[in-house]
C-alpha cells in the first residue's frame, strides 16, 4: 500500500511539473523529470519513516498482541522489501499454519531481515521473537522490538538467560507466539548450522506445538551489486504436536527438528 502511495505520488509530480511547465523531451528535460522524482520520493521515505517512529512510541504500552500493530508493520515490510529491496517473497505450505496462538516458531537463519520475512508467513499471529540483546540497545529499533512482544536474549548463560526464558514461556502461554532461530547465528548460506538444544525448552516449558519453517536463499536479498529483482522462500511445515514430542529432552527434540528442517532444505536445493 505505502508502495502505490509513493508511485502515484510521484506519478502525479511529474504530471504536473511536466504541464505546468511545458517540458519538452530532451536531455535535459528528462533530467530534471529525474530530479523532481527523487526528491518527491525521498521526501516521501523521510515522511514514511518520521510516522513509523511515531507509531512505535505511539504504541510501545499497547499490548504487544495487539494484531493491528503488526498488520501495520506487514503492509510496512511489504513497502520495504517489495519496492526498495525489489524482493519477492514466494511462501509454500500455508496449509500448515497453526490452528491457534499457542506455538513457537523455529526457523533456520540466514540474513537479518529472517524475522520479518517470517512475519510476512504469519501475518495473522501476533509472532514475537527472541533476539540477541544487541539489537535492544538501538535507538527506536529497541522500541520497535519491544512494542512488538520480542525478548532480549544475552549471549553468557546467566541469571538474564533465565528470565529471558521465563519471560518467553509467559508469552506463548498468554497467547503470543514466539519465534527462535536454534542455529543462535545467521548462516549467511542455504546449509544449516547445528542447531542448540537450549532453545528448545521454550515449547517443552510452555507445553506448546512446534511450527517449524525453512527459509531458502535469504541471502540474495544483501548480494552486492544487484541490480535485477530476486526471489526468496519460505516453506511451513508441518505442525509438531506437544503431544508428538513431550516424552523426548531437548537434545533428541534438536535433533528431530534439524531433520525435519534439513529435509526440506534438500528440496528447495533440488528444484
Amino acid at each position: 500500500m505505502l508502495a502505490w502511495i509513493q508511485i502515484l505520488f510521484s506519478l502525479a509530480l511529474t504530471a504536473i511539473y511536466t504541464v505546468n511547465n511545458d517540458i519538452p523531451f530532451t536531455l535535459g528535460g528528462v533530467a530534471t523529470l529525474f530530479l523532481v522524482l527523487v526528491v518527491a520520493n525521498l521526501l516521501m521515505i523521510v515522511l514514511i519513516l518520521f510516522i513509523f517512529v511515531v507509531f512505535i512510541y505511539a504504541t510501545e504500552k499497547i499490548s504487544p498482541k495487539s494484531m493491528w500493530k503488526h498488520w501495520i508493520l506487514y503492509q510496512y515490510n511489504i513497502y520495504l522489501f517489495s519496492f526498495l529491496y525489489r524482493t519477492k517473497l514466494i511462501v509454500t505450505g500455508i496449509e500448515n499454519l497453526p490452528k491457534n496462538n499457542n506455538f513457537v516458531v523455529f526457523s533456520n537463519h540466514i540474513e537479518y531481515t529472517d524475522p520479518l520475512f517470517i512475519m510476512q508467513a504469519y501475518k495473522k499471529y501476533p509472532v514475537g521473537f527472541v533476539a540477541k540483546d544487541p539489537l535492544f540497545k538501538i535507538i527506536i529499533l529497541k522500541n520497535l522490538l519491544y512494542s512488538l512482544g520480542c525478548i532480549p536474549l544475552s549471549r553468557a548463560v546467566d541469571r538474564s538467560a533465565l528470565e529471558t526464558m521465563v519471560k518467553s514461556i509467559k508469552q506463548v502461554k498468554e497467547g503470543q507466539p514466539m519465534g527462535i532461530f536454534p542455529e543462535g547465528t545467521r548462516s549467511y548460506r542455504n546449509d544449516l548450522i547445528e542447531f542448540k538444544p537450549g532453545a528448545f525448552k521454550l515449547p517443552q516449558k510452555a507445553k506448546a506445538d512446534i511450527s517449524p519453517v525453512a527459509l531458502f536463499d535469504m541471502h540474495e536479498l544483501s548480494k552486492k551489486w544487484r541490480i535485477f529483482p530476486t526471489k526468496v522462500y519460505i516453506h511451513i511445515l508441518p505442525i509438531v504436536k506437544y503431544e508428538d514430542y513431550k516424552e523426548l529432552d531437548t537434545a533428541q527434540l534438536s535433533d528431530k527438528l534439524f531433520d525435519i528442517i534439513n529435509a526440506q532444505m534438500d528440496i528447495f536445493k533440488k528444484r
